[in-house]
């Protein structure tokens, strides 16, 4: 879950010798980042502090990614976003992840700054990332699968997101104390992760977050590790909002876990993460009443649905040693695939409802074997 123990003593490279992997997609990509305020709520995000007497309200920083058009880029004279949005926040990151600061800050993604939108229908994915995280270090995904047509929308949950710059300088950082008291933080945390999402939700039904959309989206949710609780917890608490979930390697507790879900919902997990070993999935596939599928990805551990993968292969032998174990074994531009498949693949069946099932069924089949499946083939 922490991301401290990611990256940490990534060396001094060449920026311009770095490329991320293509996208997979056939969509170019366009990025924004936004900042939202929920005067609703203050600023207290963990279950520690979150009766502290406080009266700033909560600030959520927002990235989108989205089909965009050559056209558009071209004539708008739109560039490559940086991996890190500034220098402020890559060396901020570089305080838990070793000397590249440098590196980081000119690092390219293929995502056009603030080209305009070109969606390819009015379904939005939003994504949820881990305790100790941030969306930051999804990028990579995010982008691959806006490339697939989709519109992704990924908050920071700050104060348990590892570093959220906002664009007037300021920042918020996930406390030391944050877990003090793990795992019993844990509820807490998800409650206001779901007010979170269940906020950018309604930013997004009422125009105020992409007015270009041509209609109220319907919104899929997706996360991952704590986020993938989060997603879970989501859809039930509003299945109008979230008809549908999916959940990276995240072990599922809170009332989700026990009243399970009527709507479709994906479980995908590391090579050492699946029912046998962790009984939150055992038990929550069993209260899983709806549409269920759960993959495991060979290869893999927790923190490689992250972009670590991508960003080892990104940086090849410069990357460290001592870090190929955080990262697993399956090749970075091979697990976006992966992920980016089945994800297509599941929502375009539970949301735009435009694939059936045995497409996804179909994929999954196609990536073996570098992954299994429950109760399939």
């Amino acid at each position: 879950m922490l991301a401290s123990v990611l990256l940490a003593a990534l060396p001094a490279a060449t920026a311009s010798q770095l490329q991320l992997p293509p996208l997979l997609g056939r969509h170019p990509v366009g990025t924004i980042s936004l900042e939202f305020t929920d005067h609703s709520r203050t600023a207290p995000s963990t279950a520690s502090n979150v009766t502290a007497n406080s009266t700033e309200p909560r600030r959520l920083m927002v990235s989108v990614f989205y089909p965009t058009t050559n056209i558009s880029i071209h004539s708008g004279n739109h560039s490559r976003a940086p991996y890190f949005s500034t220098a402020t926040s890559a060396a901020a990151f570089d305080t838990y992840i070793g000397n590249a600061t440098g590196l980081l800050t000119n690092l390219l993604t293929w995502a056009y700054e603030g080209t305009p939108i070109v969606p390819s229908n009015t379904s939005v994915l939003l994504f949820s990332h881990g305790l100790g995280s941030s969306r930051l270090l999804h990028t990579a995904f995010l982008e691959d699968l806006a490339s697939r047509g989709w519109v992704v929308v990924a908050p920071d949950h700050p104060y348990d997101a590892l570093y959220t710059e906002y664009p007037d300088g300021s920042f918020a950082r996930m406390p030391n104390s944050a877990l003090d008291d793990f795992p019993n933080e844990l509820p807490g945390l998800v409650d206001i992760r779901v007010k979170d999402v269940q906020f950018i939700a309604n930013l997004l039904k009422n125009g105020t977050l992409l007015p270009r959309l041509s209609s109220p989206p319907t919104i899929g949710i997706l996360g991952h590790s704590l986020g993938g609780n989060t997603a879970a917890q989501a859809v039930a608490n509003n299945t109008s909002t979230f008809p549908c979930g999916a959940n990276f390697d995240g072990g599922i507790f809170g009332p989700v876990a026990t009243t399970g879900l009527d709507q479709p919902f994906l479980q995908i997990g590391a090579a050492n993460h699946n029912q046998t070993t962790d009984a939150t999935f055992s038990n929550f596939w069993d209260v899983l009443k709806g549409f269920r599928r759960e993959f495991t990805v060979n290869g893999t551990v927790h923190q490689s649905f992250m972009d670590l993968p991508v960003l080892r292969d990104t940086l090849g032998d410069d990357y460290p040693a001592e870090l190929h174990n955080q990262s697993g074994t399956e090749p970075g531009s091979r697990l976006l695939e992966i992920e980016t498949s089945l994800i297509d693949a599941f929502f375009r069946f539970c949301l735009t409802k435009t694939k059936p099932s045995d497409n996804l069924d179909q994929v999954a089949k196609n990536l073996s074997p570098d992954i299994s499946a429950r109760e399939m083939w």
